[in-house]
């Protein structure tokens, strides 16, 4: 019995360090074989049709217009298109008020879900590249630049951007953080494969044609890269084409949003699976996402199993370290909208609050659960806990690189 709670326990740490430490390292050794092609300038540059997923925006989405208006790109060669989804709010009004510059408003009555409404804005557009955004994300004025470069290369059909979070004053804000920043290690490590698993959802682009139908209880940033790699064509990270989002601030955002993302994923691969773009991307899957998304069911079974061990010194200690992790974890509960930042508190605190999510994801999908509907996090628009900014376009300096977007009180990030 001791022997075989032994490797339950051993089985359940080798899992989680593999997910966090051993993924990455496979990556690493695999892409020290794989053919590197530098993104280049592209002297002719494609037509781009850029489609903002909005509804009821009507907070944001005319900041985000307007830095949508800043970007380096050629006005002649770029289309922005706001797809409402059933908006029932100003949003569509504040949309018509740009059509005298160029701006396109494709407004369906009613509500069908994110992936529903991409399926209808992209009928007739006859552009190079599809962009997909978000109302509430601002791009760096060079980022389209970085991600149609990567179309130099006649074997890439999707590029992904990445995704940096501003104002992560609170415990949620800075666990979501640092997830992105280890996500964009994942990203950079599966481009030298050239086969990103995921696309960061508010900032990625593919050919045209190689655009499919959503399915309407997918994730389109989970279904796109699939398709594009069943279409025999890679998909790349530019580390460049940089997009800024404020993060979410309360706990049952967070919770709720990773819950969403996780019943999706689950559903996107049960549909998928017979045409994921090959072994080495079911590979990436297991590793990447299903696995890590099991951390939650496993956590409470290693807690159980080390309380059965405890005749041993060694499992002593570690049953001690880990009831000294969940109460820093339960402090960081308590002080995640305090003053009180750190990573003692808030790194247990977001581990635990995100594999919670995961937990509940998987019971959510076990038990038939489906979401079709996108439910935005409203803390990363403008609401009285954290106040709009009071002016449209300005530009908020990260290193040396600068953002056309409505964040004048963001001056940091993180």
């Amino acid at each position: 019995m001791h022997t075989a709670l032994t490797i339950v326990f051993f089985s359940i740490i080798g899992v989680i360090v593999y997910i966090y430490a051993g993924y990455p390292i496979v990556l690493f050794l695999l892409g020290l074989f794989a053919r590197r092609r530098p993104p280049a300038e592209i002297s002719d540059l494609p037509s781009i049709a850029m489609i903002i997923s909005a509804h009821n925006e009507e907070r944001i989405i005319r900041d985000k217009i307007e830095n949508s208006l800043l970007l380096d790109y050629p006005r002649d060669r770029l289309k922005i298109i706001v797809a409402s989804d059933g908006s029932i709010d100003a949003t569509n009004a504040i949309v018509r008020e740009y059509e005298h510059r160029g701006i396109v408003l494709k407004a369906f009555p009613r509500r069908e879900g994110k992936s529903s409404t991409l399926n209808r804005a992209v009928l007739g557009i006859e552009e190079d590249v599809l962009v997909f955004s978000d109302a509430n994300v601002f791009y760096d004025e060079g980022a389209l630049r970085a991600l149609v470069r990567n179309f130099a290369d006649e074997e890439v059909g999707c590029v992904v951007g990445r995704l940096v979070y501003l104002d992560t004053d609170s415990y949620v804000g800075k666990g979501e953080s640092l997830y992105w920043r280890y996500e964009g290690l994942l990203n950079r490590l599966e481009s030298r494969l050239r086969s990103v698993l995921v696309a960061t959802g508010p900032i990625f682009a593919i050919r045209r044609e190689l655009f499919r139908p959503v399915m309407k209880d997918v994730a389109n940033d989970f279904q796109i890269p699939a398709d594009v790699a069943q279409l025999g064509y890679g998909a790349v990270y530019d580390g460049e084409a940089v997009a800024y989002e404020r993060s979410t601030y309360f706990f049952r955002e967070e919770f709720s949003r990773k819950r969403r993302i996780i019943v999706r994923g689950l559903t996107g691969y049960h549909h998928l699976r017979g045409a994921f773009g090959g072994i080495l991307r079911s590979f990436q899957f297991v590793s990447r996402k299903l696995l890590r998304w099991w951390i939650g069911a496993l956590l409470p079974v290693l807690y159980i199993v080390n309380t059965m061990l405890l005749d041993d010194p060694f499992f002593r200690i570690v049953f001690v370290l880990q009831n000294i992790f969940y109460a820093a974890a339960a402090v960081g509960a308590v002080l995640r909208r305090g003053h009180v930042k750190s990573r003692i508190f808030f790194m247990p605190f977001y581990f635990v609050m995100v594999n919670g999510a995961a937990l509940a994801a998987i019971a959510t999908w076990l038990a038939g659960g489906r979401l079709s509907a996108w439910e935005k996090a409203e803390t990363t628009r403008h609401v009285e806990e954290r106040p709009a900014p009071p002016v449209s376009a300005l530009r908020v300096v990260e290193g040396q690189k600068k953002v056309s977007g409505p964040v004048e009180d963001f001056e940091r990030i993180t």
